[in-house]
């Protein structure tokens, strides 16, 4: 699959730059609408990308909330640049305790956001989104809707989950008329954004393995992106804050991934991030 250069400092700009066509692509596109993808629904590349948000809720995050929300335009820029070539993008947002805002039939870990409540929250009502959903779509002015989706406040718990809420999100409550009901597809890549400055209690065995199985077994069609306290990090361990030791693990069990400091320059954060997410692009269309 051709690619376009230079990588733009967004992170879904690889999207972009892995899926442009050329005339042979073209060709390519309509000889494989005709075969049988079943055993690889994303292979013809980034054609919809599902992006979920995990996001600490606690105490010790308003600053790393803050810097998400701040270089969300990065993350707009890359969305914007990429419709020509996606047919579609769901954004979602859950948090790594039971979130106190959302509904009964979202008051679970992994239950999808659309109105926050609680200190240095939005206190907005963000959603129903452009399409009904409980996530974002293309359709919906991302540049507003995930800022006031994102602001989750810092009265959450102290004990998180963050990768029980990543695999109950894509494995649960997706009936009809669930809370997450249409948010993850198969015929998507999944890429998730882990935010948090403690870790994931572990083990991380299992969770790997529910991750890949609700992705039909194929790992590599879901990136991991973790903005973390990395082994050896340079970020305060202050309060409730710890090296990210599962989290990392988990992470890195994924050919697609990619691991920053929850303390750092986020855009920086993304701009290195393209490559993976470029690189999963890529060999989706493989």
């Amino acid at each position: 699959m051709a690619r376009l250069a230079p990588l733009s400092f967004a992170l879904v700009a690889g999207l972009s730059a892995s899926c442009g066509r050329t005339p042979v692509d073209v060709f390519e596109r309509e000889f494989l609408d005709e075969l049988d993808l079943e055993e690889d629904p994303v292979a013809e590349g980034c054609r919809k990308v599902d992006y979920l948000f995990v996001i600490d809720n606690s105490a010790s995050m308003g600053d790393n909330q803050r810097r998400l929300i701040e270089n969300f335009g990065v993350f707009i820029d890359g969305v914007q640049r990429s419709q020509a070539t996606l047919d579609s993008v769901h954004v979602g947002v859950v948090t790594t305790d039971v979130y106190a805002a959302n509904p009964e039939e979202c008051f679970a870990l992994g239950g999808l956001v659309t109105s926050t409540i609680g200190y240095a929250s939005s206190e907005a009502e963000c959603g129903p989104f452009a399409e009904g959903h409980r996530y974002m779509t293309e359709q919906d002015d991302l540049a507003t809707a995930f800022p006031c989706t994102a602001q989750v406040g810092t009265s959450g718990s102290t004990t998180e989950n963050p990768l029980e809420a990543l695999t109950s999100a894509v494995t649960k409550f997706h009936g009809e008329g669930e809370c997450n009901e249409g948010f993850v597809r198969d015929d998507a890549l999944l890429v998730v954004v882990i935010v948090t400055d403690e870790d994931d209690p572990g083990p991380v065995e299992h969770r790997y393995e529910k991750l890949v199985e609700a992705k039909l077994g194929r790992s590599d069609n879901v990136v991991l992106v973790g903005l973390v306290n990395e082994p050896g990090t340079d970020c305060s361990l202050a309060g409730h804050a710890v090296e990210a030791l599962q989290l990392h693990d988990f992470i890195t069990m994924f050919e697609h991934s990619f691991v920053a400091p929850v303390c750092g320059d986020y855009s920086v954060a993304f701009t290195r991030a393209i490559e993976v997410v470029e690189a999963a692009c890529f060999d989706a269309g493989d």
